[in-house]
């Protein structure tokens, strides 16, 4: 009998790559989407029916109890970087979560996989991170079938983190470096982290652990920034700017109709956000890892040439 995946978020970046891993060993893909239009590429990637991208734009038990309780997998990668009112980080991730793991609970699913992030815990001052903390703490507390996934900032084609990156190196001669360029952080392919649920979803124990995925560099934005200029070939001056300074002017960025960068990702410049020693890895899971310096490079060459002609 075909087994059946649910993957909230599946239509998104490191979502393609999964539904394409899964969807070559034969699973069923339901993505419940809210953005119906925009996921129908995702049919491609599997046979006829093989992959179901079904309208889901609200927190509805009724709804996520249609797609979930047939399932032998849930995966949740659904997230958002800015909130509204109606869409509150607490709603959107918070809530979301709950209603997924009551319903998996209820229905008694064999695996839950949710998403979370290197630097997570309670201290944060960021409403969203905090989100994500109650989050795991809910998860923890109420499963014993779950994975829970920390990845560092993931890199690969379509990516948004390096993309957007290059948006400014596009548009401007000097370019900003929030604070002292000095946070480091562990870039991770996506295809590999593809893989890594591609593993947890065949595994037949269910371990519930934390896994914290990063690549085989280790890199500041420094560094990553004379990269870009090496690579484009351009000349750039890397101005420091103060993160008291940046935060009011992302305020005004954020209100522009260009998708450069807000407040949360911000944050990301300001701390380390590198796999630690209390978790599993790739690793655990016998992953090696790509090159992420190369893929670095192939997805500057790629994008930013291809995006000025």
């Amino acid at each position: 009998m075909t087994k059946t995946v649910v993957i909230f978020g599946g239509s998104g970046f490191i979502g393609n790559y999964i539904v394409r891993r899964l969807s070559k060993l034969g699973y069923r893909i339901i993505v419940p989407t809210s953005n119906l239009r925009k996921s129908m590429h995702l049919k491609l990637l599997g046979n006829v029916g093989q992959v179901v991208p079904i309208k889901f734009n609200k927190l509805d038990q009724v709804q996520i109890e249609e797609f979930v309780r047939y399932s032998d997998c849930v995966i949740n990668l659904k997230t958002i970087w800015t909130e509204s009112k109606n869409n509150t980080f607490y709603n959107k991730i918070y809530k979301l979560n709950k209603l997924i793991v009551d319903t998996v609970i209820k229905y008694k699913i064999t695996k839950y996989i949710f998403f979370s992030g290197i630097g997570t815990n309670s201290k944060s001052l960021s409403k969203r991170i905090s989100s994500i903390d109650i989050t795991e703490k809910y998860i923890k507390n109420n499963l014993t079938n779950y994975s829970i996934i920390r990845p560092s900032i993931v890199i690969g084609d379509g990516d948004k983190f390096i993309n957007k990156l290059l948006k400014f190196f596009r548009l401007s001669f000097f370019i900003p470096i929030f604070g002292n360029g000095k946070a480091r952080f562990q870039p991770t392919y996506v295809d590999d982290v593809a893989l890594g649920i591609e593993k947890l979803v065949i595994k037949k124990e269910v371990d519930g652990n934390i896994y914290e995925f990063g690549g085989n560099e280790i890199l500041d934005y420094n560094s990553l920034y004379k990269i870009i200029i090496k690579e484009i070939n351009k000349k750039r001056i890397l101005i420091p700017i103060p993160f008291f300074l940046a935060k009011f002017c992302i305020f005004f960025i954020e209100k522009l109709p260009i998708d450069l960068i807000n407040r949360e990702q911000l944050d990301l410049f300001k701390t380390d956000n590198l796999v630690g020693n209390h978790y599993l890895t790739f690793k655990d899971l016998n992953i090696k890892v790509v090159d992420t310096k190369q893929i670095i490079k192939k997805i500057i060459k790629t994008n930013y040439f291809i995006s000025t002609i």
